[in-house]
């Protein structure tokens, strides 16, 4: 970060096409059994467990996509409706779910 100057042009790198028609909510990094995750949460396609282990190396994703590519994630299934979430402990989240009935309830749950 130190050698971002203002007014300087950055490039990054796409590694990880999540899919299209889809937007990041919310994003967590966290630690379990000595590896790092991110945890994602977006607008359709639920919330995404995100190994780290191969960010650095990586190739980068350069030709049209048309579903997902790069880093592999697993979607957690039993967590629908997230659209914000917060790492309260080094083993729980805090996570805001929308029920399809419109309500918004703050939930804990075990880090997957």
């Amino acid at each position: 970060m130190a050698q971002l100057k203002p007014g300087s042009h950055v490039k990054g790198t796409t590694i990880a096409e999540l899919g299209n028609h889809n937007k990041p909510l919310d994003l967590i990094v966290y630690q379990k059994d000595g590896k790092d995750f991110l945890l994602l949460t977006n607008s359709s396609r639920g919330v995404m467990k995100i190994p780290t282990e191969k960010v650095e190396t990586q190739q980068g994703i350069t030709k049209k996509v048309s579903d997902t590519d790069g880093i592999a994630y697993e979607k957690i299934e039993d967590l629908k409706g997230v659209t914000q979430l917060d790492e309260l402990d080094k083993n729980h989240a805090l996570i805001l779910v929308q029920t399809p009935a419109g309500a918004q309830n703050l939930e804990t749950i075990a880090l997957p």
